[in-house]
């Protein structure tokens, strides 16, 4: 099981509010991309930072960057 830091790629603006470029959390996942497991990334943001980037449409690999860590 890898463990992966996912980070903003860019300046995004959620609900009105701006989230700077390398805002992350780290999860774990059997799969060699965590976006397989989009719902566990979302509640990560969620519980860590309390931003919903499902609802306004952000949570996918275009606007984020991860690695192994």
């Amino acid at each position: 099981m890898a463990t992966f830091e996912i980070k903003t790629g860019q300046t995004i603006n959620v609900n009105g509010e701006y989230v700077d470029k390398g805002l992350s959390v780290q999860i774990s996942s059997m799969f060699s991309n965590p976006f397989d497991e989009a719902e566990k990334v979302h509640k990560a943001f969620m519980r860590v930072h309390g931003i919903d980037f499902k609802k306004e449409g952000y949570l996918n690999p275009g606007y984020f960057e991860y690695k192994i860590v």
